[in-house]
């Protein structure tokens, strides 16, 4: 300590928080006084679709009446009938390959 001048060093006692000096209280809210209600604005919600927008969803809901119908034709024995001559057509290579360490 000899090098550092003695006139820099401050000296001082510690300060420590005594009782409720340095704590500041919480005030509390009352719940009936906030208002938690959503508004919407409603010139903003008003969206309008253009004459496309309209006619790709009529399209698509033709579209899904179709496939629905086409499926409703088909019984579910017809669907596996179907299913297994796929099945029976396809080449053993999809099979799950054997795997044996003996051979």
């Amino acid at each position: 300590m000899s090098s550092v001048n003695k006139e820099t060093v401050v000296k001082g006692g510690l300060k420590l928080k005594k009782g409720d000096v340095f704590k500041k209280k919480k005030k509390l809210l009352d719940p009936k006084s906030i208002d938690i209600t959503i508004r919407k604005d409603e010139s903003s919600v008003k969206i309008t679709k253009t004459a496309a927008e309209i006619a790709f969803e009529r399209r698509q809901k033709a579209n899904m009446g179709d496939r629905m119908r086409k499926k409703a034709v088909v019984s579910h024995k017809e669907r596996v009938e179907k299913f297994n001559q796929q099945m029976s057509e396809l080449t053993e290579f999809n099979d799950i390959p054997k795997v044996s360490w003996t051979k």
